[in-house]
């Protein structure tokens, strides 16, 4: 005799596993309407929201889930890994111990609770989960490379360094490694953060990037674009905002233009500009190649600390000049650096000197308006020193 629903939330799963998102999540909800608390449907009605990067949505079907199986552990560990995307630490450690406490011991249970408690700087025990998770599967490179980053922030750079190695032979991704590595000094940097980087650490951000940014590190590169913006008296114009991010410029943007695209890589992001309501079209792209595709398209670009995940900005210059009608302009931020044209820190965002980008912007075809230095926003209880720049192209 078969179990009322099981063949549908068969059916449910294997769409999910299958990386059906949509089907699945109205599947599962169709599911709920006739057995509205059927754990396994609410679980993936939030897991597919998750995937989503719509966290808020997601939290409350896995609440329910709960609700409806306090004793499953894996419902626990979900809701604990929503819980850490929406920066609520305290909460999400709370359901990874409870996971644990209902049994289960798994390695990625216990990697996903040390994230919780490093960013909540409770090292030693944040450790000890990683430590754990290798001990139950020595070759996970989730673990190893988030072991490496820890020990790396802890001063512990040799012994860091050795696990994000170990992490880059486990299978983790080439690219995102050897950028980490580089930033360390140890391997030779690239020309540019690598995109997968990028969309993962934004896709992750994006829920508190807004009060994180201005709340906590007092951010004012928008302020800065949009003061450099006033002289410049353009209206009904043409604009992009170049790595829009979660839209913190679109307010100073939107009265200038007859039309505003944002282009990003986080999708996560994305969703967060797209409820701003400021925007004609969001792009999730590359910005290099989204240019690429609209050649004289705009009369203003905008990049607020966007280029500090280019380190030569050759690429990207010119694929924004291509893409301004002429006398367009180019105004955005970098953080400033000394001597070398361009270097990653280990902050894995470049800093870039400002005989550098005077001479690029040169031989770019733009003329330099302005090259200013300001402060960016506070880090580490340090003023992070910046430029602002404005061209215009030729």
């Amino acid at each position: 005799m078969s179990v009322p629903g099981a063949d549908d939330y068969a059916a449910v799963l294997a769409q999910y596993r299958r990386g059906e998102l949509a089907a699945a999540g109205a599947a599962a909800q169709a599911l709920l309407a006739r057995e509205p608390e059927h754990a396994g449907a609410l679980q993936i009605a939030g897991l597919v929201e998750a995937r989503q990067g719509r966290f808020d949505s997601a939290l409350g079907w896995l609440e329910r889930a709960v609700a409806c199986e306090p004793g499953n552990a894996e419902l626990h560990n979900h809701l604990g890994n929503v819980l850490l995307a929406l920066e609520r630490e305290d909460a999400a450690i709370a359901a990874y111990e409870q996971a644990v406490a209902l049994g289960l011991e798994d390695p990625h249970a216990l990697n996903n609770r040390g994230a919780a408690l490093q960013s909540r700087r409770r090292f030693d025990a944040a450790l000890q989960c990683f430590e754990r998770a290798l001990e139950l599967r020595p070759d996970f490179a989730d673990a190893l490379l988030n072991r490496g980053e820890l020990l790396v922030e802890l001063g512990r750079r040799s012994a860091g360094i050795e696990s994000l190695r170990r992490a880059r032979a486990a299978g983790a991704d080439d690219a995102k490694i050897g950028f980490a590595l580089a930033s360390l000094g140890v391997e030779p940097a690239a020309d540019r953060a690598p995109p997968e980087f990028v969309r993962e650490l934004f896709d992750q951000y994006a829920h508190g990037f807004d009060s994180h940014l201005t709340g906590r590190l007092g951010y004012r590169a928008p302020e800065l674009i949009g003061a450099a913006l006033q002289p410049l008296a353009l209206g009904g114009a043409a604009v992009v905002d170049l790595g829009c991010g979660t839209g913190l410029c679109a307010p100073l943007l939107r009265p200038l233009a007859a039309r505003l695209d944002g282009i990003d890589l986080s999708g996560a992001m994305l969703e967060q500009a797209r409820a701003r309501g400021l925007y004609d079209e969001l792009l999730q792209a590359e910005i290099v190649a989204a240019l690429g595709e609209r050649p004289g398209r705009y009369d203003l670009a905008v990049a607020a600390d966007v280029l500090i995940y280019f380190g030569a900005l050759e690429p990207v210059l010119a694929a924004v000049r291509a893409a301004l009608r002429p006398r367009g302009w180019f105004v955005f931020t970098l953080e400033a650096g000394e001597g070398a044209d361009h270097e990653l820190r280990s902050t894995r965002r470049y800093a870039h000197a400002s005989a550098y980008v005077a001479r690029v912007a040169q031989a770019q075809g733009f003329a330099l308006q302005r090259l200013t230095g300001e402060t960016l926003r506070s880090e580490g209880g340090a003023e992070v020193a910046g430029h602002l720049v404005v061209l215009q192209r030729g």
